[in-house]
């Protein structure tokens, strides 16, 4: 079973996200912001990881940076309510590997996430 850990400091979003995910057959481990996340990480191995932008006490480009500086090449994708073109290429700039939008469409979500497990063979480093 592929794990997903889901960052994001709005309760409902990981709700929503953690339901639907599960019931399409992966097991989902929840952080509520940068620092729980990196614990989060680091204890539960996840394949893949869903992180919001804004968030207290660490964002999601600070956790970003942090992963990739000393963690891993695990495939991540940017959730954000965010979506002007700066803050979107900032995103990438941290290495991130895609980037949703809310709202959250749950099947484009499930299709991002198919696509970047397939593709993180490829992206280890």
């Amino acid at each position: 079973m592929q794990k997903i850990l889901i960052i994001d400091d709005e309760k409902a979003v990981v709700d929503m996200l953690s339901d639907f995910l599960g019931t399409q057959g992966y097991a989902v481990s929840k952080a509520y912001d940068g620092e729980e996340g990196i614990r989060k990480f680091d204890s539960d191995k996840p394949d893949i990881v869903m992180c919001d932008i804004r968030m207290p006490h660490k964002d999601g480009y600070a956790f970003l940076e942090e992963l990739r500086s000393s963690r891993s090449w695990v495939p991540v994708i940017m959730v954000s309510a965010i979506s002007d073109p700066v803050n979107i290429m900032k995103g990438y700039a941290f290495e991130a590997d895609y980037y949703i939008t809310k709202p959250i469409n749950l099947e484009d979500t499930l299709k991002a996430l198919k696509i970047m497990l397939s593709l993180a063979p490829l992206r280890k480093k």
